[in-house]
């Protein structure tokens, strides 16, 4: 038998699934992700083989997509308790704080991984309808890109736990899509930094592991820096790690102290 935590946990997945689903937030999310799959597939089409399709199109697409799913369902998921007071309800029941970040947390995880999922299927089915084949490597890209989606919610959750709905939505998408990215670029040509710690920059493992260039560095003496055609695997699925376990031990914490109000 599971411990009454766990299944605590599990119900409160449910739960979650159950409102998301009947809010039509989890259709309209699926219809979105075809969507956007399908244009830019189209849009991509071009490309002389699967390779290179792959490339482009997992290069392109889930920082932005990902990230938008994560900010989609994460954004609200513990703010809408402390701010519409109905975590009078769950909070005064017997459950511990900690089981209901878990529990929707685990909810978040599954329509995510539904997400990313259609987006890959898509993806396959265009390669294998346009080239014959799909590459092999797509599935390490897959595990990438669930690894980054789950970075994604857990940052998001530690906002979501710490501030109100509408400034941790907005905090979380333009710190993922606007700020990072700046950074990353200025550290990249202007100061001459991999900037390996950035969540927008371990993306591009993504796109990078379907058929990543035999020389990771290359150096520009001319120029005095070194160029880097794609984030290390190794280095990048430990920052990702890194944002999941820290983002959610702060998120517990924050949510344990915050009151209703």
């Amino acid at each position: 038998m599971m411990p009454s935590s766990l299944k605590q946990a599990v119900t409160v997945m449910r739960y979650e699934l159950w409102k998301v689903t009947k809010s039509l937030r989890l259709i309209g999310l699926v219809v979105m992700v075809v969507t956007f799959s399908v244009i830019v597939a189209r849009a991509m089409g071009g490309a002389a083989n699967a390779i290179a399709f792959g490339k482009e199109f997992f290069s392109v697409t889930p920082l932005l997509l990902i990230t938008i799913v994560g900010v989609w369902l994460g954004g609200d998921i513990l703010a809408s308790e402390f701010e519409r007071k109905t975590g009078y309800m769950l909070f005064t029941n017997p459950i511990k704080r900690v089981t209901v970040v878990a529990g929707k947390f685990m909810a978040c995880f599954v329509s995510t991984l539904l997400s990313i999922s259609i987006f890959y299927l898509i993806a396959i089915i265009f390669m294998l309808s346009t080239y014959g084949w799909a590459p092999p490597t797509i599935l390490g890209s897959f595990g990438l890109a669930i690894l980054y989606g789950c970075a994604v919610l857990s940052l998001t959750f530690l906002f979501s736990s710490s501030l109100g709905t509408a400034s941790a939505t907005v905090i979380s998408f333009f710190g993922l899509i606007v700020i990072m990215p700046i950074l990353q670029v200025l550290l990249l040509f202007k100061a001459g930094v991999e900037p390996w710690f950035l969540l927008s920059y371990t993306s591009g493992t993504i796109g990078a592991y379907i058929d990543p260039p035999a020389q990771r560095i290359v150096s520009t003496p001319a120029l005095g820096q070194s160029n880097y055609a794609y984030p290390d695997f190794t280095l990048s699925v430990i920052a990702m790690l890194a944002y999941v376990f820290v983002s959610i031990i702060l998120c517990t914490i924050a949510t344990k102290r915050r009151e209703m109000r």
